[in-house]
């Protein structure tokens, strides 16, 4: 029997549970997608500054929709699947007791609330961390929610969940582990224990660490039931969403990168080959801040770092395309109700049209789209979203414009400000969902003057597809996915007039950005203050 399910397994099964939905695909051997599925989910907001996801459903309950889906909509047989790989939203904080049940709901990425951990582990250790970091919030959850903390035996991502739920094996990848900030040493993969003591850190809750191309466990009976998988199906150790990506478009050296237009919108610089990454720890430790020379003493290499980490965040926006969903939420109900009566267009690419007919710039209008915080290149969690220059000439159009907008002028901001000799990238490619748009990926080479590479067919899920591929030995490398299973439909070059245009624009979208920084916080004391549903 084992020969006969081994001969049948020609199927790859690549899942990602991201900010706003769940998406997964099965893929053959040679990059065709055999079915594709999502759900969309959402976020929780219990206060301004705080964001969670409900572990059970969107971990959990949405993945196992999503992957009965694929098996049913074109009634594949669950012995095809050779093997499964998972990515996720990360950094993610989701405590559990030692069944796995969640106590709470998971705390997020975007999430602001151990603003007071961050500036400890920051002064104690000579760290930069922000508030992006698990260990802060790690800390904040011991600390303030003691009760629940004592019934605490695991705590998850959200890939490393569902994987919990299908194995039963609680794990962690190497890069994900990356950015857990201080108490992670990532040349050995291992946890500092001298530092989890000195912050009353339990180690016995810590995961264990492998690399995110090795198989870690197998999915066991009750998950089989679940999910329709077969008893015994392989599972990878797990991903994040953005290295998950990144390999889905074949981006995986130093001088490549992504333009990542996700619930977040970024740019990450990879500092070392990803086949290097997916197999071996990152080879340098948490650099200190003054000294610039690793947590236990070793050199640090480059002039930049989240350090410890595969990769660098020049520039990210935390929350553009939340902006973006945001705004079609609450000033894009026509358009929407226009796309489920008339099919066709959806209403983001309604919304596109709208913006379209507006000359670049806007018309004097500028956003600010920091609706959670904001990472890098600075790190201000009191910042929150600006409309700036509003005239009523301005429309719905103007707004939506201003904030596709927002986004390329952070990207160039970041990169301006990390790298002010420049940076050069052989290779740039526009990925997330956001990507779909062909005006948001003008508008942003416009304004950064990037030639954007764009491949319709490759989200995350096409990523983790293919790694469950090179963890089976099926591919050596990353070669056979830009070979055959990926193909650039549409490049986008830099309009000359509209650049001229933003170069005249950024440097004041610059100034507005310096100007409200102190407001920003004297902003958040007050609503801070004012405590009540005002400030919730």
């Amino acid at each position: 029997m084992m020969g006969v399910i081994a001969d049948m397994s020609d199927l790859l099964l690549g899942l990602d549970i991201g900010t706003q939905g769940v998406k997964g695909v099965l893929v053959d051997r040679q990059g065709q997608a055999v079915a594709e599925a999502e759900l969309e989910h959402d976020s929780v907001y219990p206060r301004s500054d705080w964001c969670e996801h409900n572990m059970l459903q969107n971990w959990w309950q949405n993945p196992v929709n999503v992957i009965l889906s694929l098996l049913q909509t074109k009634n594949v047989l669950p012995a095809r699947i050779a093997a499964v790989s998972i990515s996720g939203v990360f950094p993610a904080m989701g405590p559990t007791d030692s069944k796995g049940e969640p106590l709470r709901g998971a705390i997020l990425y975007s999430d602001n609330r151990a603003l007071k951990e961050v500036e400890e582990l920051n002064e104690t250790l000579g760290l930069n961390l922000t508030s992006e970091a698990l260990t802060p919030k790690l800390m904040w959850f011991l600390r303030n929610e003691p009760e629940l903390a004592g019934e605490m035996s695991m705590f998850f991502d959200a890939a490393h969940f569902a994987i919990f739920k299908l194995t039963g094996e609680y794990v962690i990848d190497t890069i994900t582990a990356g950015l857990f900030g201080a108490i992670y040493a990532s040349p050995t993969a291992s946890w500092r224990d001298n530092i989890c003591e000195q912050f009353c850190i339990p180690v016995e809750v810590l995961p264990a660490v492998h690399p995110p191309a090795k198989i870690i466990g197998q999915v066991h009976r009750d998950a089989a039931e679940a999910t329709g998988l077969n008893v015994g199906t392989p599972i990878l150790a797990g991903l994040p969403d953005l290295v998950a990506s990144s390999i889905s478009v074949g981006v995986v050296e130093p001088e490549e990168a992504i333009v990542y237009y996700g619930t977040a919108g970024l740019i990450p610089i990879l500092k070392i080959p990803l086949i290097h990454a997916i197999w071996k720890p990152f080879p340098e430790q948490e650099r200190l801040l003054k000294t610039g020379i690793g947590i236990d003493g070793t050199s640090v290499t480059g002039p930049h770092g989240i350090s410890g980490y595969v990769y660098d965040y020049p520039a990210y926006s935390l929350s553009v395309g939340d902006a973006v969903r945001w705004f079609r939420d609450c000033f894009g109900p026509p358009e929407a109700k226009t796309a489920q009566l008339e099919g066709g267009l959806s209403a983001y690419a309604r919304l596109d049209q709208l913006a379209a007919k507006v000359n670049s710039g806007s018309a004097g209008l500028f956003l600010l789209p920091h609706f959670q915080g904001q990472r890098s290149p600075d790190f201000n969690p009191a910042a929150t979203g600006i409309f700036f220059g509003i005239t009523k000439s301005h429309t719905r159009s103007h707004f939506f414009r201003a904030v596709l907008e927002s986004f390329g002028y952070e990207l160039r901001r970041g990169l301006e400000e990390y790298y002010p000799e420049g940076l050069t990238l052989d290779r740039v490619v526009a990925t997330g969902g956001g990507a779909r748009s062909p005006l948001w990926r003008q508008v942003v080479s416009d304004i950064t003057g990037f030639r954007q590479e764009y491949i319709p067919e490759a989200d995350s899920s096409l990523g983790d597809a293919y790694l469950a591929g090179i963890a089976l030995g099926w591919y050596e490398d990353f070669q056979q996915l830009k070979d055959g299973w990926i193909e650039v439909k549409a490049i986008t070059e830099p309009d000359p007039a509209n650049q001229q245009i933003y170069d005249q624009l950024f440097p004041f979208y610059c100034s507005l950005h310096n100007a409200v920084d102190e407001s920003y916080w004297q902003h958040y004391h007050m609503m801070k203050n004012a405590g009540g549903a005002w400030y919730v």
